[in-house]
């Protein structure tokens, strides 16, 4: 069976995200397009925009 791929536009909102330069834990808000951009929330409640080359997606998709 071939690889099956995800498109990143898809990631449930409240998702929890690893920012690759900091390794801070962040909480995914909101998706842009164009390019791809996440708007994550950190635990302090400030938000901040990243390309989703900056950061690890925790536990998506489901390894089901």
């Amino acid at each position: 069976m071939g690889k099956q791929y995800f498109s990143l536009n898809n990631v449930p909102l409240g998702t929890k995200l690893i920012v690759k330069k900091t390794s801070e834990e962040v909480e995914l808000v909101e998706i842009q397009n164009f390019p791809t951009t996440f708007i994550a929330k950190s635990k302090d409640g400030i938000k901040s925009n990243y390309y989703t080359h900056e950061v690890e997606i925790v536990d998506w998709p489901n390894k089901n």
